[in-house]
């Protein structure tokens, strides 16, 4: 397992977001407390349109930000049984927008796309 400092993550995750173009998912990877969500969240504050506060989607499962580069769906999926994501529209965001997936668990088997790649920290 590696361990990211908050400035690893912080430059890993700006460099992804500039670079990184609609339709792209980046699924995140790793054990409890790696940096999943901190990796999100500089993902997302880099191309906010207006400043607010990014926090995890763990409870509401899916949090959308309008971004200077189109909307950006950030979820998780750690608490969605298998099958469950199906009706989140998932799947679709991912055919359209910029998507950061934690715990893409049950996810993985859908995705076969060149507009993807898994990060594992």
């Amino acid at each position: 397992m590696h361990k990211y400092s908050i400035e690893d993550l912080r430059t890993i995750s700006e460099e992804f977001a500039q670079n990184v173009v609609a339709p792209f998912s980046i699924l995140l990877s790793g054990e409890m407390g790696v940096g999943k969500t901190t990796f999100s969240k500089f993902f997302i504050e880099r191309l906010l349109v207006k400043k607010q506060n990014v926090t995890s989607p763990t409870f509401n499962i899916i949090h959308v930000y309008e971004t200077i580069k189109g909307p950006i769906w950030h979820i998780d999926l750690y608490r969605v049984e298998e099958g469950e994501f199906f009706g989140l529209g998932i799947i679709e965001a991912m055919q359209k927008y910029i998507c950061l997936v934690e715990w893409p668990k049950f996810l993985m088997e859908y995705v076969n796309d060149s507009h993807c790649i898994e990060l594992k920290l």
